[in-house]
């Protein structure tokens, strides 16, 4: 069993073309990676993640549910770092707020400004 992810976005695909992508799917998307279970050299007692430049990495069944906490610590360390960019960025800028019945409100187009100058 193959079970891709990271779909192209289809402007790529029709920039660069389709070698080395996985797919396509029924619906014709295309994907960066994918896990294979099962009918990979490791068979049930791994799961093999590849992408299309042919490199592959083995992981046992039982190592899964660490890879999968050092992944949702990786994904939110980054989410965090992110927001703390757009917050800094806020706060850098010329945004605009106003206090009314004791709450902070930000002038919704200057702060969309001050994120947008991030690059997120």
């Amino acid at each position: 069993m193959k079970i891709y992810f990271s779909k192209v976005p289809a402007s790529d695909v029709d920039n660069f073309g389709d070698e080395g992508l996985f797919g396509p799917n029924e619906s014709g998307d295309f994907f960066y990676n994918q896990v294979e279970f099962g009918t990979n050299p490791g068979g049930t007692d791994e799961v093999a993640i590849s992408d299309g430049c042919e490199r592959y990495m083995p992981i046992s069944i039982e190592s899964i549910p660490d890879l999968i906490v050092v992944l949702e610590e990786c994904y939110n360390t980054k989410t965090r770092m992110d927001n703390l960019n757009k917050v800094t960025a806020i706060v850098e800028s010329d945004t605009d707020a106003y206090v009314d019945e004791n709450h902070v409100h930000y002038n919704r187009e200057s702060v969309q400004e001050a994120i947008d100058s991030v690059g997120h």
